[in-house]
């Protein structure tokens, strides 16, 4: 009796520790993205700037996803920017944020000078991320003035919503939705407030593209005050079952050990 006690006590322990070992979420697939509002069409109709996102990452010196397929795709008729997610960040049973490597979206401008040349002026975010913990999506930023050199700014927030907190879906929580030993999950929800630009990020685009940056020039106002739209984002997870495998075999080990042992003894 006293065998068997001591043989299912330890089962029981190294089945629980497989089974809390495998109770961390991963990453398996997510979308999302960000709609502009109208007043973000207007300012950008303002400005003379057009929103493009080639299917293919052009290939441009200093940019590290050059060929990549992009994983942003704009549609101008509804003004939506769709993000296809990579990874994702989770705490506990909360989703923290989404990430879409090879993402890029260039806002273009194009100005025709005196001397009838055209001088093309862009801006590039790539590798966007939505943290729906602090209500911010950022990318990586550059700007480019024809075929010249591409000019990086780091990673930068480009929106903040004026909200905190994730609404709608499940709220940003990850819920079961298969049963199992292994269960699935999936989490939804959109930033709670409208996205405003980060004024600094404002300032870069504007001069980026050839614009004035004076507080009294009207495109510069409608970019720094405009309601840039909304954002959603949602995700499938899952628990890792190699995990679970190799844990659960160690406690089938040690328990063949100990009977082993009790046997020889």
């Amino acid at each position: 009796m006293k065998f068997a006690f001591k043989t299912l006590v330890a089962a029981a322990a190294f089945v629980a520790a497989g089974a809390a070992s495998a109770q961390q979420w991963q990453f398996v697939s997510g979308s999302g993205g960000l709609t502009f509002s109208g007043d973000a069409l207007s300012a950008l109709s303002a400005s003379g700037s057009n929103v493009i996102t080639a299917r293919t990452v052009p290939t441009i010196t200093g940019l590290d996803i050059s060929g990549a397929t992009n994983t942003a795709a704009y549609t101008k008729a509804t003004g939506n920017v769709n993000l296809t997610f990579s990874a994702a960040t989770v705490t506990g049973d909360s989703l923290t944020s989404l990430h879409a490597a090879n993402s890029l979206v260039e806002i273009q401008r194009n100005v025709f000078n005196d001397d009838e040349t055209i001088t093309k002026r862009s801006i590039f975010m790539a590798n966007f991320d939505v943290n729906l913990a602090t209500s911010t999506i950022s990318a990586d930023l550059y700007s480019r003035t024809n075929v010249g050199a591409l000019v990086s700014y780091g990673t930068r927030s480009i929106f903040t919503a004026d909200i905190p907190g994730v609404v709608g879906g499940t709220e940003g929580n990850i819920v079961v939705t298969g049963g199992g030993f292994w269960p699935t999950g999936a989490a939804s929800g959109s930033l709670a407030g409208s996205l405003r630009m980060n004024l600094g990020t404002a300032d870069l685009i504007l001069a980026s593209l050839g614009l004035s940056t004076a507080e009294s020039d009207p495109v510069a106002i409608l970019v720094r005050s405009s309601n840039w739209g909304t954002t959603q984002a949602a995700g499938t997870f899952a628990v890792p079952e190699p995990s679970t495998y190799a844990m659960f075999g160690m406690g089938l080990l040690a328990v063949g050990a100990v009977a082993r042992r009790r046997k020889a003894a």
